[in-house]
């Protein structure tokens, strides 16, 4: 969705709520195993000093991989982008523009899975003998 960056001499602002759709090919080398569409609403506009401003509310759900069971869960995101656009942009691509954000929130690691459930699984992870027993550093430290 490409929006007209010079509707701005004759208007306050440019008003935007769309639902956003990506392809496969924006997945492509990400974590994301599948994307639902994105909503975005927000508006362009002038402020006092004449910069254009972009400012949007996107939510959405990515579908990523369980860091524990390896399932693919949902993981809901929102993003609040409030930025300074080039003032010689006459065009901008919003599909683009809001890829790099969407990017960005993809976490390093996520699960859905009960920690407590998985604390009674692997006791012994947990327990404090375990621990000293395993440690590598115990003499580094002066411990």
């Amino acid at each position: 969705m490409t929006i007209d960056l010079n509707k701005l001499i004759y208007s306050d602002k440019i008003e935007i709520d769309e639902n956003i759709s990506y392809n496969a090919e924006y997945l492509e080398g990400t974590d994301i195993k599948k994307l639902d569409d994105v909503k975005v609403i927000g508006s362009i506009y002038k402020d006092y000093e004449e910069n254009t401003v972009i400012k949007l509310d996107v939510v959405g759900v990515m579908y990523l991989v369980d860091a524990i069971t390896t399932d693919i869960v949902p993981y809901e995101f929102k993003i609040e982008i409030e930025e300074i656009l080039e003032n010689s942009l006459k065009t901008l691509d919003l599909i683009e523009f809001l890829w790099h954000y969407i990017v960005l929130e993809i976490p390093i690691r996520y699960t859905t899975s009960d920690i407590e459930e998985l604390k009674n699984v692997y006791q012994d992870v947990y327990e404090e003998g375990h621990l000293e027993k395993n440690n590598p550093f115990k003499d580094f430290f002066g411990e």
